[in-house]
């Protein structure tokens, strides 16, 4: 397990998080939300007396678009971003916890839904991936549903990131990393459609929807899409 790759992304995020946190708090569509409106969607699927787990939740942004009278719990390995968290949100439920530990998963309950947005391409390989979203199956509850994002890492703005990777490509084509404000470099994994059904559906989940999306929620393809998003049960 690749555990020095995963520590060297949570200290990144520790080093980068207040920063970080000021570039997550644009809002979009209503002036409430600083969730691009793809992920919107997908929340308003949520009702009152539901509950969500909010995986790699950052500075909570999550909740600015969360419906009213809906259960929060929200996970981040970085002591950094929780901070920003729990004073952006200081009335919601924050837990320190790395995802790929069983640790984490101890205690966090039921959830009609389980979000993670752009967490598993920082986990690098692809056993603990499955690992992971077989333990978050294990917290949904019957009739719920995962709203998973990852980086869509193939656009052409990436090109240059990807020669700058070419040492690391060499235990991985699909390890790349990427730049934040030209000073720091997080390790991601380049998913594509066919890699991530397949980290999707050995964990056990069965895929709704596949697609590449703009910011808005638009349709797109691999060269113009922001993401890749999964929503499956």
């Amino acid at each position: 397990m690749r555990e020095d790759i995963v520590r060297s992304v949570q200290q990144i995020y520790d080093e980068i998080g207040v920063n970080f946190s000021r570039t997550r708090q644009k809002t979009y569509g209503n002036g409430k939300s600083s969730n691009w409106p793809v992920t919107d969607i997908y929340l308003k699927r949520l009702k009152p007396g539901e509950k969500v787990l909010d995986l790699g939740c950052g500075n909570g942004k999550l909740i600015t678009g969360l419906p009213e009278g809906v259960g929060y719990v929200g996970t981040d390995f970085s002591r950094v971003l929780l901070g920003e968290a729990r004073r952006l949100h200081p009335k919601y439920d924050f837990r320190e916890g790395n995802v790929i530990t069983p640790e984490h998963w101890q205690g966090l309950g039921m959830f009609q839904a389980i979000f993670a947005v752009a967490v598993l391409h920082h986990i690098p390989e692809t056993k603990q991936q499955i690992w992971v979203l077989r333990e978050a199956k294990k917290h949904l509850l019957p009739g719920g549903f995962l709203y998973l994002t990852v980086w869509n890492l193939w656009q052409a703005k990436f090109a240059q990131a990807h020669l700058d990777s070419l040492e690391l490509k060499k235990t991985n084509k699909q390890w790349v990393e990427i730049p934040f404000q030209a000073k720091w470099k997080r390790f991601c994994v380049a998913f594509d459609v066919a890699s991530l059904t397949e980290v999707v559906t050995q964990a056990g989940w069965e895929i709704e929807e596949l697609f590449y999306a703009d910011r808005e929620g638009k349709r797109a393809d691999v060269l113009t899409g922001e993401n890749l998003v999964c929503v499956a049960k």
